[in-house]
């Protein structure tokens, strides 16, 4: 007959098509409305005053708000913050530092402190060996020197790094990480954009593994400025591996510390060639190491080629006055160099004339530090060195 009627919807709850032409003839039966401007907030509450606690408060009540949560909280009050905070004199002034070393902080003694911490503001907050294990978005400078990073903690750690958009300075001496902790805290940091200073001394890292993922980095990552190493075994075959790194930095790593890794002269080839590969290098740290008079002279052409580095550090190197020589020879050539460290060698008569002739040369250099007392030679010596010294040429 031509007419189409709406029935129920089938068990699947669809319901029939209606035919167009007659659906909308039907008038709607629904209707929308807004409520007026006025209707639509009911209320609004300010935010809370982060500082409401510190206006007006005395020490007294900050010890007693502290004593009262660590019993809330069933944990004990720490000895060191009690007597820290009894001597603070101006609670209107952000005081210099709460020192919290050494103290094991679980979630509980996190939880107590913050009656402090909203009461008084602190410049500095040591956390050194407090066993912390939460993460944190706005970290810039952590402090875990002393603080074994076991394999089973190291990975939380390598994670935390990876995605970290604001530490900048980290300190993890003496934190056992040779091994697999280094391998995984190296691949974390050749995405970490943000770190600026990476400090690991003590960690007895070594020549082979340890050092080849130290060269990795420094290929990845251009925005280290300042890599310490100091007091690990890096050795000279460790040394190749940084270098290789090292060549890849033409703008990034600005202080290296390599102080007392066991190098030699046999290494210093692998930097000589590194050191003009790389422009940004300022500061470079070698002491307590036998690189000797022959590493001094391996070392000086890199040196003079290099022409970025203004701080040079050969304390207790093994130089006698033939490596001193060697030196002055660089010092005469170096328009930039501002600061020399020749402390603790056997740098005699010989040697010292040869600095002094060179510093008459050179324009820059503001500090050489020398032992306080020369070392003592014999009178045929003397004559031998004045008569040797008068072939010198440093003109530029």
């Amino acid at each position: 007959d031509g007419s189409t009627e709406a029935s129920a919807p089938d068990q699947a709850g669809l319901y029939p098509v209606v035919a167009e032409s007659e659906d909308k003839h039907k008038p709607s039966g629904k209707r929308v409305t807004f409520p007026s401007d006025e209707d639509i907030v009911s209320g609004a509450v300010e935010p809370k005053d982060p500082w409401r606690h510190a206006h007006n408060v005395t020490v007294e009540e900050i010890l007693s708000s502290y004593k009262q949560a660590c019993q809330k909280l069933n944990c004990k009050t720490i000895p060191k913050v009690l007597k820290q905070i009894q001597d603070l004199k101006d609670l209107t002034q952000r005081n210099e530092c709460l020192d919290l070393k050494g103290e094991k902080l679980d979630y509980k003694a996190c939880e107590s402190l913050e009656e402090i911490l909203k009461r008084v503001q602190f410049k500095v907050i040591d956390l050194e060996q407090t066993n912390l294990d939460e993460d944190t978005s706005s970290l810039q400078h952590l402090e875990a020197r002393n603080t074994p990073l076991l394999d089973h903690s190291a990975p939380f750690v390598a994670r935390a790094l990876r995605i970290s958009g604001s530490l900048a300075v980290l300190h993890l001496e003496n934190a056992g990480l040779s091994g697999r902790p280094l391998m995984l805290l190296a691949t974390a940091l050749k995405m970490n954009m943000n770190l600026r200073e990476l400090y690991l001394a003590d960690n007895k890292l070594n020549g082979l593994q340890d050092s080849a993922q130290l060269g990795n980095l420094l290929k990845f990552n251009y925005n280290i400025q300042i890599l310490d190493l100091r007091n690990n075994h890096i050795l000279d075959s460790g040394l190749a591996y940084v270098c290789e790194g090292l060549k890849e930095q033409r703008k990034g790593l600005v202080t290296l510390v390599l102080w007392n890794n066991q190098l030699t002269h046999n290494g210093m080839g692998y930097l000589a060639a590194a050191l003009p590969c790389t422009q940004s290098l300022e500061t470079l740290n070698l002491g307590h190491n036998s690189v000797g008079n022959e590493g001094v002279h391996t070392l000086k052409d890199g040196l003079i080629s290099n022409r970025s580095v203004l701080r040079l550090g050969l304390a207790s190197t093994k130089l006698s006055c033939e490596g001193a020589v060697a030196v002055a020879e660089f010092i005469a050539e170096s328009p930039r160099l501002l600061r020399l460290d020749l402390r603790e060698n056997e740098i005699k008569t010989g040697g010292l004339m040869a600095l002094s002739l060179a510093l008459k040369v050179n324009t820059s250099l503001l500090r050489l530090d020398l032992d306080r007392e020369p070392k003592k030679e014999t009178v045929s010596t003397f004559h031998h060195i004045c008569t040797s010294l008068t072939s010198l040429d440093f003109t530029l």
